[in-house]
């Protein structure tokens, strides 16, 4: 059975991965820094907390890295410490995911494995007040992309996904405010939230072998949001 380690798995799109993937057979070793049900307490910053878990659970055949944070502000009202907290957690828990699995990945020995990060609309359609969410996940989707090229020589595939509006805990808030849900379904061409499940069902595609000649892609999950001028 083919295992892969999900983080962010306790909520919203990294749990609809960790059950998708499990629907599709994978064993998924769930991280969180809420642990729960089938989840692992980890918090994805922590170094020496990814060492222990590949020690633990070894090497894996998937990765996908689900866990991230957003607060909204201006550039003008945000904290440094607001900015450097969503780098470290988005930017680089995202980076110590991929070199866990790279390392133990290449200390097996066997060619293969797939990652897949997920990223933003945002990075590429930016927003106000969201700056440093917008450019730590800018920066998740170069990551990905530089994960595919050292990863290509041991067999290994990375992709991204980049969600539009996707109804998690994450963005419940402004899924309360009607204004914001008119704003975002009026951008959307679709003219839809999207859910959480129909993100989850192309990360199992990118980490399947139906997939097996895509790499370093980012994939938008958005309902048609990056293809709108408008």
């Amino acid at each position: 059975m083919a295992s892969v380690i999900v983080t962010g798995a306790a909520s919203g799109i990294g749990a609809a991965c960790a059950d998708v993937l499990r629907r599709d057979g994978w064993e998924v070793v769930g991280i969180d820094h809420q642990p729960g049900h089938a989840v692992r307490a980890l918090d994805v910053t922590d170094e020496a907390g990814w060492d222990r878990l590949l020690d633990e659970v070894g090497p894996v055949d998937g990765l996908v890295t689900s866990a991230g944070i957003r607060t909204r502000g201006m550039i003008v009202d945000t904290s440094l410490d607001e900015w450097e907290r969503h780098l470290r957690v988005n930017v680089t828990g995202t980076w110590l995911a991929i070199r866990t699995f790279l390392r133990g990945r290449t200390a097996l020995g066997e060619p293969g494995g797939a990652i897949v990060t997920i990223s933003s609309v945002n990075a590429t359609i930016a927003v106000p007040g969201q700056a440093h969410y917008v450019a730590s996940k800018g920066a998740i989707s170069a990551l990905t992309r530089a994960a595919a090229l050292e990863g290509a020589p041991h067999g290994v595939r990375a992709n991204g996904v980049a969600p539009g509006p996707i109804r998690t805990p994450m963005a419940a808030e402004r899924l309360a405010d009607p204004d914001q849900v008119r704003w975002l379904t009026g951008r959307v061409p679709l003219g839809r939230v999207g859910e959480a499940p129909e993100v989850a069902e192309v990360v199992a595609f990118l980490l399947s072998d139906r997939a097996s000649y895509l790499s370093g892609e980012i994939v938008h999950v958005d309902g048609g949001w990056a293809a709108n001028a408008v």
